[in-house]
């Protein structure tokens, strides 16, 4: 049987994070373990990373085929990549952002080629460690109109970018880091996140036990919904 795809609405305001003349809107698609997160507004679509294993390229194309694509990926994990490929053919106008941090492969980094450089500065407030010693520990974290997307950051760095990232109370919306494992989205970070409405798992659980109990137990200690987009399919949540 076909894969379920679900449209959930939520709608936010976020008037901390300054008025806009035009809405926004974040869509997590359903890629099943991996993630691909965009933001919508009335300049581009701003994506946050692009893998999986599945990529329902239909909306993506009818969503985005006709804007500016700016692409910014957290590390070099397939799961976060993998269709960096394909968009550089679906998805024109595409441009880099972030790039992830250090060296990586050869097959990963041809994914790459060819993509220009963004001709602008980023807008996001993002956090990175160059000195990680694994791909995961130099995730860029990314906080942008109240969705933070930490990448596979695990828990001995959102020590340190807590209380670096500007802004970070203001969350709204998180994607969970690392798709919820137990790895990521510690009891310290969710405790400084006093605004947040709603987490994201991008991930199977059937397949890969992710979110992981431990994750799901502090969300509901926390107050915080969680939507899965193995259950919903894509994911779309109006931010103003």
């Amino acid at each position: 049987m076909a894969a379920r795809v679900c449209v959930f609405c939520l709608a936010f305001l976020l008037g901390t994070l300054g008025a806009r003349d035009e809405s926004s809107e974040l869509i997590v698609w359903n890629v099943g373990q991996g993630q691909w997160a965009t933001i919508i507004d009335g300049q581009a679509c701003w994506h946050l990373d692009m893998g999986g294993e599945f990529a329902p390229w239909r909306a993506i194309r009818a969503a985005c085929r006709s804007r500016q694509n700016v692409l910014s990926l957290s590390h070099w994990d397939m799961d976060h990549l993998d269709f960096v490929g394909g968009a550089r053919s679906q998805l024109p106008n595409l441009c880099l952002l972030n790039a992830p941090l250090g060296r990586s492969s050869p097959r990963k980094e041809s994914l790459l080629a060819g993509i220009p450089t963004c001709p602008f500065k980023s807008p996001y407030v993002q956090w990175s460690n160059p000195a990680g010693k694994t791909a995961n520990a130099k995730s860029w974290v990314v906080l942008w109109r109240g969705v933070l997307a930490p990448g596979d950051s695990p828990r001995d760095q959102e020590q340190h970018w807590i209380g670096q990232l500007e802004g970070l109370s203001a969350t709204r919306i998180l994607i969970l880091g690392h798709h919820g494992s137990r790895t990521s989205t510690s009891r310290g970070l969710l405790s400084s996140l006093p605004h947040l409405q709603v987490a994201i798992a991008s991930s199977r659980f059937k397949r890969y036990h992710h979110p992981h109990a431990e994750v799901v137990h502090e969300l509901l200690n926390a107050h915080v919904p969680l939507l899965r987009t193995e259950e919903w399919g894509t994911i779309h949540l109006r931010l103003d």
